[in-house]
Order: C-alpha cells, then structure tokens, then sequence
C-alpha cells in the first residue's frame, strides 16, 4: 500500500468521525420542540370540501429550483401538532374507510365490503397497522411522523359516499415545521381497492438531511381467516427491485433486509389480501427495507411485517412525491390492472407454485367463465370436472386400455412365469414376445397418467389458494369452498369431536371403489385400501372444494372405466378367464387386438 493510500484512508476516518460534529455546529444544540396548539389550516382541497372557518386557502406552488438566497442559518426546530381529534368516513363501491388525523394521519378501519371475515363481520384490514413516513433532521434524529396530530381540511364526523355520478374525493393533511410544512393529500377514486397519497415537503430543504425520506407501512396485516395457522402460512413480504421479486419470512426475532435500487413496490400479504405501496416514480428511490418477526400464540404464530420505501428527497423549497397505496384481495385481475406487476404474487408462495403458475392461471379464466353462466361455483367444479375428463379422455382412454389388456393377459402371464420360474432370462424373452404378439406397451397405463399430473397439481394450488374460491357456498353444510366442509354430529364422537369433514372420507371411498375396478394383480389389494385411507388423512383438512373436484372425478373415472372395459372386452369379463393357455385364448371377436392382420 503506498503513501498516498494510507492518507487517503486517514482523511475518510477522521471525516466520518467529525461528521455529527459537523451537523450539530451547522444546526445547532436545539431539538425538535413539539407543541399542541391549534392554529390556522392552510391547505386546500381539489373537492368542494367543507372546512372550519380557521382554514385558509393557499395557491400550492409547483418545484422550483433551489435558491441561491436561502441561507444555512435558517434552521427549523419546532413542529406543531393538532390536539382536535377528527375523523372521516368514506365509502366507495369496495371499501368503507374512516380516517384519523391522529398517529400521523393513517385509516383506523378499512372494511371490504365483498369479503366477509369468519365471525361474520366485513374483513377489516386495519388493526394497528398503518402508513409511516418519517426521515432524519440536521440533528440526526430520526423523526416519525406517526406520533403527531395533523391538521385537516375536513369537519369531525364527515361522510362521503363515492359512485359513478361522484367519482373522487381528496383531502389534506399538514403538519407545520416553523416556517416550513409537511402536507399529505389522499385522493380516492370509487372503484378501486388503491387511494394515492402525495406528499409535500415546503420550505424544509435546511432541515432534511441526506436527501432522503422513508414512506411505508408497519405492523403487517390483520389475519382474516379462521385457519390463522393457514393464514400465516402464506404471509411474507416482498419487494419488487427492477422487475425482480423477493421476499422474505418471519422468523422468531425480528429481522429486516435492506435491499439497494429501483423499488417499483413493497408488499405485505396474507393468503388472500395484500397491502402494497407503489412509487408513481421508481427512479425516485433508492431501495427497500423489509423486515418481520413471528409471535408466539396459543396455537398458531402470528407473522408481524414491516416495509419501507427509503425515497429521493430534492432539496426544493417545494418537493412532491406520490405514491399509490393499495388495501385490497390479493386477485390476480385486479392487480394486473395497475401494470406494475403486482399479479406476481398470485399463486407464487412455493417453488411448486411457481413450477404449475402457468397452467394454473389458464383454469382461473375457466372459472371465472363458467360462474357468468352457473352462479354457484361448487356446480361450476363439477361441470368443470366433466369438462377436464372429457378433454384428457383420449390419455385416459389409452392408460385404461393398456391396464386392461394387461389384466386380460394376466392368467397368460401366469402360466409363463410358472413354466420359467427357474429361467429368468427365458421369462423376459417369452413375456416380451407376449406382449409384441398382443400390442401391449407395459408402461402404456402409466405415462399417460402421468402427464395429466401437471393439470391435477395446478388444479390443487387454484383450489387451495385462490380468492375465487374463498367464502363462496355449494349446498347443505358445504358453506365455504376454501376451507374443509364442516358436518355438525350433534354428539361428541371420539378422535372426531363434535363435526365431520364429509368430501374427504366420500373422495377416499371413491378411491377405494376405482383402485378395485383397475387393479390387476391380486397382491395390489392392499394397497387397494392403504392409498385411498392414507390420502383421506392427508386432503381432510384441506378445502372442500378441492375434496369436492377429485370425489367428482374419481365417480367420472370409474365410469369411464367401465365404458372402456366394455369397449375392448364386449363379451365378459377377463378376469373369469382359466389359467390354463387353452381356456386363457380369448374367441373370436373377443380380444381383437390378439387378431393376425
């Protein structure tokens, strides 16, 4: 290393070490001086918005460049806060929303009107959690907004309704720093989930230091379903840094990530709904920071979130910056209608989700397709079943006629392993002449069962995880076809309790009931039993209408079955056939694969 390094290093050290130093001598020893007093409002809104008579109008200046007259010795150290507490209630086609000016300005309830929470009510995405906005002064102190009372432009106790003839509403909020101010307008529009939110930094440049500011959301989303275990399962927050998506989970401690670049969104989602902040300008920031803790519940941990956008802040007397904050179900058309790629997240929690996305979101369409038609989407399932045996009918119809032919040269197969017991090599020669001689592929029943196995996995993730699905009933008790059919006993029975889970236990006797039809060797009958008693197990707590799809099928395959046995063996059935190679040739006419051409 040679002299002119080692300077080099030096001066950097002693630099970041007079750092603080430097900042408070240009600010001076005085901190922030918060006040509760009520002076006179001085935004204005792009509605006819009724305010108190202390609230003046003022012309929003646009940016303009620095001025070379402002001197460093203007130093802002005293913000005031409202002490009147306001609220606000609006209500749009989706959404009904009520504001508060204090904690920073944020909603304290944001109920869904289409979705309904377990115990009954709306799903109310507000409970503790809120926007944050903040940045560091000429003191380096961190200064979070959340802990002050805005003023506002709006009378205590409001309301608004939105529709087609009355499509937006705004209003504002101000926080005064001496003679600057920080000013937030919210803007919604009545059919949508999303409300924009533009911030206004005036006369703050000598103030803000680093030329940055954080907006964000902390404390995560409520959980909404009854599952919360389930519910948890699929939280995670996300950021989306020039079109690459990641994520991480909670874990025991809280634990955040700080991640450099464009930031085109952060998210936050359940299994079902998602808050996410949207830059009107990417190139505006700097990076993300997500983070997240697990607590410990009775029997479930519940997953707590926070994101941050770190955003460019320009040393204007005038800076505006926008963002776009939605609060909303986590639908794959929804999303992809703010073309910023927030549809990413549907179906894309496991590396199975993302391995079957496609085919996945073609059986969305489907139903969404099918329920103009059959408002009920337990009976969009079944017909949607039909549809999905009758399109992989001709697979199935030659993975069956293969089992059937090996069934039907079972007792031939027999007497040639009787006859070669004690030749191995014999044995293939003669077994492999049988089935040329026969047109029987050994492996014909199983390939092409296996590719339908991508369809039969995509349709396991639609059913598991989609908001199609989610609170939507069938028939009788089956109330919810995203969560597992609940069948009250009236009595308390042992293991089972007090309810039944009907779909999983019908599901598994038809699996029982098509295993026997097929299978075609006696020693399989075992198996005949364990799979279809194992799976029982494994889809009981899994939702119904998933049970409800592969019950259906199971009933099409067996008598699809039956009508392809028919078809290749008219005349009986094989299994009478004898042992013996004389009674084991089938007539004439019966097996007309067996016929010299």
């Amino acid at each position: 290393m040679d002299k002119r390094t080692i300077i080099g290093i030096a001066l950097i050290v002693v630099i970041t070490l007079l750092m603080p130093f430097y900042q408070r001598w240009i600010g001076g020893d005085k901190k922030p001086v918060i006040t509760k007093q009520v002076p006179p409002d001085t935004v204005s809104s792009t509605q006819d918005i009724e305010a108190p008579a202390q609230v003046k109008e003022m012309v929003t200046p646009e940016i303009i460049p620095p001025d070379s007259t402002v001197k460093s010795s203007q130093i802002f150290t005293e913000i005031v806060e409202s002490s009147e507490e306001k609220t606000i209630e609006i209500e749009t086609e989706y959404a009904r929303m009520i504001w508060n000016n204090q904690n920073g300005a944020n909603p304290i309830v944001w109920d869904l009107k289409k979705y309904e929470h377990h115990s009954g009510n709306p799903v109310n995405l507000i409970d503790g959690n809120r926007m944050k906005l903040g940045f560091l002064n000429v003191n380096g102190r961190e200064i979070n907004l959340n802990e002050f009372g805005w003023f506002s432009n709006y009378v205590n106790g409001k309301k608004v309704y939105l529709d087609e003839k009355n499509p937006y509403f705004s209003m504002e909020f101000s926080l005064p720093i001496q003679d600057g101010k920080i000013t937030k307008t919210v803007r919604f529009l009545y059919n949508q989930y999303a409300f924009e939110v533009i911030i206004r930094f005036q006369n703050l440049d000598n103030y803000i230091i680093n030329r940055r500011y954080f907006f964000g959301w902390e404390n995560g989303l409520p959980p909404t379903e009854i599952n919360i275990k389930d519910d948890m399962n699929y939280s995670r927050a996300y950021t989306y840094l020039a079109e690459e998506l990641v994520n991480i989970d909670a874990s025991s401690k809280y634990d955040e990530e700080d991640f450099n670049g464009r930031v085109d969104w952060t998210a936050i989602r359940t299994k079902y709904f998602l808050a996410s902040i949207i830059p009107s300008d990417p190139f505006r920031t700097n990076g993300a920071n997500i983070g997240g803790e697990k607590i410990k519940q009775a029997d479930y941990e519940l997953k707590i979130f926070n994101m941050t956008i770190d955003a460019r802040y320009e040393p204007f007397p005038v800076y505006l910056d926008t963002f776009t904050v939605y609060l909303g179900p986590l639908d794959y058309y929804i999303l992809r209608k703010y073309k910023v790629d927030l549809q990413k997240l549907v179906m894309n929690k496991d590396w199975y989700e993302r391995l079957f996305r496609p085919i996945s979101l073609m059986i969305i369409p489907a139903f969404k397709f099918l329920y103009r038609f059959i408002p009920n989407y337990g009976f969009v399932i079944i017909v949607f079943s039909i549809l999905i045996k009758l399109v992989l009918h001709p697979l199935t119809k030659k993975s069956y006629a293969s089992m059937s032919e090996m069934q039907y040269l079972q007792p031939k197969m027999t007497d040639l392993r009787e006859k070669y017991k004690n030749d191995p090599q014999r044995l293939n020669r003669e077994m492999m002449k049988l089935y040329k001689e026969h047109g029987v592929n050994p492996l014909g029943g199983c390939l092409p069962m296996l590719l339908q196995m991508p369809v039969l996995f995509a349709l396991f993730i639609v059913f598991r995880s989609t908001i199609q699905l989610r609170g939507q009933p069938f028939i009788l008790w089956i109330n919810d076809l995203s969560a597992p059919d609940v069948l009250q006993l009236g009595v308390s029975l042992p293991i089972l309790g007090e309810s039944i889970h009907v779909l999983p236990i019908l599901m598994g006797l038809t699996m029982i009931w098509q295993s026997k039809m097929t299978m075609t060797d006696p020693k399989q009958k075992m198996m005949a039993y364990f799979m279809p008693v194992f799976l029982i197990f494994i889809f009981y707590s899994l939702p119904s209408g998933l049970n409800l799809y592969y019950a259906i099928f199971n009933v099409l395959s067996m008598a699809q079955t039956r009508y392809i046995k028919k078809k290749t063996h008219p005349n009986g059935d094989n299994n009478k056939q004898s042992s013996t190679p004389a009674a084991s040739k089938p007539p004439k006419g019966r097996h007309p694969a067996s016929k010299k051409k």
